[in-house]
């Protein structure tokens, strides 16, 4: 149910710049985040953090690839090892 006021957000900037030139949102939101995520500029350590991460994600993916690979090499030689092998049928 609306009560007819609506939640505005005032920008104030002490400077005599724009407030486009003074504050973007991602400088203005980015501070505020206290949970994760970056800030507005980042220190080394969060850098160092995030290459990590990403590195750790790609070694996972390529380990899950490499046990799906297995896996059907596996159950091939199981279920069909002529065709495994490559032999013919007599």
């Amino acid at each position: 149910m609306s009560t007819g006021t609506e939640n505005t957000i005032v920008v104030a900037s002490t400077t005599g710049a724009p407030v486009a030139a003074a504050q973007t949102v991602a400088t203005t939101v980015a501070p505020a985040k206290k949970d994760g995520g970056f800030s507005a500029k980042p220190t080394v350590g969060e850098l160092v953090e995030f290459q990590l991460t990403g590195l750790l994600v790609v070694f996972v993916v390529l380990g899950a690839i490499t046990a799906i690979s297995g896996l059907m090499s596996w159950l091939l030689k199981v279920l069909a090892p002529n065709q495994y092998y490559g032999k013919s049928k007599p």
